[in-house]
């Protein structure tokens, strides 16, 4: 043995935790730097940072440490809508169903648009373009969220954007699962994927959302009404349950919303303390947006730029007639309706995981719909945040201190 055997070997040998930790530093200096000198939102400058240091631009994170970060992801992402789920307030929504409805309309309308435009003007296959208007329909609950936490927005386009978030991404998962059996059909699966697959999701998403929902409650009864004790608990219940989901092969998208939802609306002995993660969840954004920026690929605009530029202002439009069509049902006046959309503007990283998970099944389908999505979500990723912040701003439901 060498007498310096206890040394590194050189070149020092590559360890995956510099990498993640170089990445997470990128991108917090980043999102300081635009809020700091542009007045942009810190999601922009996470986003940036991460398609810089990616595959797709320097490509000092490669490949393979990105798949090996997945798991971050998903639980960045369990956190992120476990938060907007407790948000979901049946019975208030039951008093209010025009706003049920706006969510449906805006969601079905830019669905359609990008639909139509992908499969006349662009030639894509039926198949292809309906998976793009279904992933086209969500609006990012992250953006939206962190946004307005940033600019300590209160007011009716923030709570209605937010509600509508939460709307459309359920109703994204649930026509792209209802999309399956034709995925199946079209590239050749067996019949018990065509029937079983989307029963499969949707039945054991809710399952698995409706038992963390219990035994969370459960257990918050037993700790009490501690804020820090019920904060621990939701942490390891998030990560348990999107652990569970993933062992089980269902959404962690749907999952972890309806286990927000289960937990605030099955709560009837209000045992339950909503769970602001506050500072400490500017962790997970930081961790959801400088990853999932990672792997978005530049060189996609160079190949599908004219159809993701297409795809990113049709939604728009589907997105702002649904809204202002239900309008006047919900109380908004038109100024109000188009900020309201203006602010349902930003598709990321809910948009990544939704084509992984759908174009995994099939490579042909990737191949087809995938570039011109993942494009899509490069423009809105750096884009959105900002359209969230001037909507909100302009509506006049920022904190003072922060509208400057």
């Amino acid at each position: 043995m060498a007498d310096t055997f206890f040394l590194p070997g050189w070149p020092i040998p590559a360890n995956p935790m510099i990498w993640v930790g170089v990445l997470l530093l990128a991108g917090i200096a980043g999102g300081e730097a635009v809020n700091r000198y542009l007045r942009l939102p810190r999601i922009t400058g996470y986003a940036a940072a991460g398609l810089l240091l990616g595959p797709g631009a320097l490509s000092l994170i490669g490949t393979t440490l990105l798949g090996e970060l997945r798991v971050f992801i998903d639980i960045a992402m369990g956190m992120i809508l476990f938060e907007l789920g407790q948000r979901i307030d049946l019975r208030w929504l039951r008093r209010t169903p025009a706003l049920v409805l706006m969510g449906v309309v805006e969601s079905l309308c830019a669905a359609l648009a990008v639909f139509f435009v992908l499969r006349y003007a662009f030639d894509y296959a039926a198949l292809p373009a309906s998976v793009g208007g279904a992933i086209a329909a969500s609006t990012s609950p992250a953006v939206v969220m962190r946004v307005s936490a940033e600019l300590r927005a209160e007011g009716q386009i923030t709570e209605r954007a937010l509600i509508l978030v939460a709307i459309n991404s359920v109703l994204a998962f649930v026509v792209l699962t209802m999309l399956l059996p034709w995925v199946h059909l079209e590239y050749q699966g067996g019949i018990a994927s065509i029937l079983l697959h989307p029963l499969y999701l949707l039945a054991a998403s809710l399952l698995v959302a409706f038992v963390a929902g219990w035994i969370t409650l459960r257990i918050v009864a037993f700790v009490g009404k501690g804020a820090e004790r019920q904060y621990a608990v939701v942490i390891a219940m998030v990560v348990l349950t999107v652990g569970v989901a993933v062992a089980l092969k269902v959404p962690v998208l749907l999952a972890l919303l309806a286990f927000g939802a289960m937990v605030r609306n099955l709560d009837r002995e209000h045992h339950f303390l909503v769970v602001d993660f506050g500072r400490a969840g500017q962790l997970f954004y930081v961790i959801l947006f400088v990853v999932t920026g990672a792997m978005l690929d530049l060189r996609l605009l160079a190949a599908v730029g004219g159809a993701a530029v297409a795809f990113v202002i049709v939604r728009w439009i589907g997105k702002a007639v649904g809204v202002m069509l239900l309008a006047p049902l919900v109380g908004l006046s038109l100024r109000h309706a188009t900020l309201l959309a203006v602010a349902l503007a930003p598709m990321s990283g809910l948009a990544v995981v939704m084509v992984h998970e759908t174009s995994g099944l099939y490579p042909q389908l990737a191949e087809s719909i995938a570039p011109v999505v993942l494009a899509a979500v490069v423009i809105l990723e750096l884009l959105g945040p900002i359209a969230t912040q001037y909507a909100l701003r302009r509506a006049g439901e920022a904190s003072p201190e922060t509208r400057a």
